[in-house]
Order: structure tokens, then C-alpha cells, then sequence
């Protein structure tokens, strides 16, 4: 699957963040080869299409973007398309069936609420009684994915995914943009959006992304729908929350 996956662990563990998807990628790959897997699902990211150039609304899986590979930051996405190359490099070399499933910003109520995703903290403050922290002019325009229905995705995809294909997991009912977003929860839960300005690790760790929006018609026609809106999503995240 992954390394890390939110902002402070990118600015605190950089080194593990890389060495994770890579060294242990190819682990994972070496591990299938000897032990003769069926299959194998490499859990991607919306990461690896990099910074939107203007040119779409919407990432298909053909999509590349910017990355400056020369930065903290850059050690997440790069190393996902690392991953991914890998994949590729053993298919051709090893014979392995190989499928990769790109996961988005996905979230539900079994999140560590020591996630440091904009959405986890938005969640995680919502649940608390305390006031959403919006920590940007919230422009960001991106696909969520709840938990159920990444889980299902990666399902399809392993089950009736094509060999060498990656497949992105999303659907318009879950894109968001970040203000929205918390607007939705703060309402839901009856509290109010303030705005603070990130402290430097937490600025360290922020994709720069503006908008990444997903398209998933590739899995679609798979068999797959997305069954839980992003309005869904986050009322049946804060609801499982409040019990635990």
C-alpha cells in the first residue's frame, strides 16, 4: 500500500516516507515472484499526476503533471511513481499479473484522528465540539473517497482490472473544494469555519496542488459506483465517530 500519508509525517519523516514506497514496494514485488502470487495490486495515489497544468478538469490515467522533484515534498508523489514503474518493470521482467488502483484523498471513521489531512482535522475538530480550522482560502479542488467505497474500487480492480492498468478511484459526487468542505461539517455539527495560519511544518508538508479532480469512468465501466456522496461520506464518518 503506502508509507505515510499526511503532512506532518512528510515533513517530520521524509527518508521513510521514500524508502517505504520504494524498497519496500520492491519487497512486496520480490515477495509475490517467489511465492508464485495470482495477482498483485499496487495501491497508487492521486499524487503521481503531480501539480494540474491548466489543461483538464479532470486526471485521467494517462495524465502527467508538474513535480519539482527538488523539494521535501516531492518525496511522496515521486516515490509513488516509482512504485508504479516498478509494477511495470515486473510484469516485463518477473511475469507478475500486476494491477494498480490509484487511490484519492480517501477518509472514514477508522482514520488515526492524529492525521494531519486537512479533512481528518476538519473531522477530527467536528466531532470534538470545537471549531473548524481552515488554514488556506479553502480554493482547493479535489476528489474524496470514503473508506467503503475505496475499499470496493480496490476490490474491482484486482478482481476484474487489466493486467499493467492503473485505475483511478473516484467519482464527481465525492469532488469538494476545501472550503466547502468544511463548511459541510462545521454545519452538520453546528459550529462555525475560523481561519489560522499553518505553522512551517505543517506548510511543509501541504501538496501544492490547487486541483486534482479524478476521473474514474475507467473503473465504471469495471462495474464500480461510488455509493457514499461526500455529504454521506462525512455525516456516516462523524456518526460511527461520536460511538467509538
Amino acid at each position: 500500500m503506502a508509507s505515510n500519508t499526511h503532512p506532518v509525517a512528510y515533513a517530520t519523516d521524509p527518508i521513510g516516507t521514500v524508502t517505504t514506497n520504494i524498497i519496500g514496494t520492491n519487497n512486496m514485488l520480490e515477495f509475490a515472484v517467489n511465492h508464485n502470487a495470482k495477482r498483485f495490486a499496487f495501491l497508487s495515489s492521486n499524487e503521481i499526476y503531480g501539480e494540474n497544468r491548466g489543461d483538464v478538469e479532470f486526471f485521467d490515467e494517462h495524465y502527467c503533471g508538474y513535480i519539482d522533484s527538488n523539494t521535501m515534498r516531492a518525496g511522496y508523489p515521486e516515490s509513488k511513481r516509482c512504485g508504479e514503474a516498478l509494477c511495470q518493470a515486473y510484469i516485463r521482467q518477473k511475469g507478475l499479473d500486476i494491477v494498480i488502483p490509484r487511490l484519492t484523498r480517501s477518509y472514514g471513521p477508522t482514520m488515526l484522528m492524529s492525521d494531519t489531512k486537512a479533512i481528518s482535522q476538519f473531522i477530527r475538530k467536528g466531532v470534538a465540539g470545537e471549531d473548524i480550522v481552515l488554514k488556506s482560502a479553502g480554493t482547493q479542488y479535489y476528489s474524496y473517497t470514503y473508506v467503503a467505497d475505496a475499499v470496493a474500487g480496490l476490490l474491482t480492480v484486482l478482481l476484474k482490472g487489466e493486467c499493467g492498468a492503473a485505475y483511478n478511484i473516484a467519482d464527481k459526487s465525492g469532488d469538494i473544494m476545501m472550503r466547502d468542505l468544511a463548511a459541510i461539517i462545521a454545519d452538520y455539527v453546528g459550529l462555525k469555519v475560523v481561519f489560522e495560519y499553518p505553522d512551517d511544518v505543517e506548510k511543509a508538508g501541504y501538496s501544492t496542488a490547487t486541483k486534482a479532480r479524478l476521473n474514474g469512468g475507467k473503473l465504471k465501466n469495471l462495474g464500480w459506483s461510488m455509493k457514499y456522496d461526500i455529504s454521506r461520506g462525512i455525516q456516516r464518518t462523524i456518526e460511527i465517530i461520536k460511538t467509538l
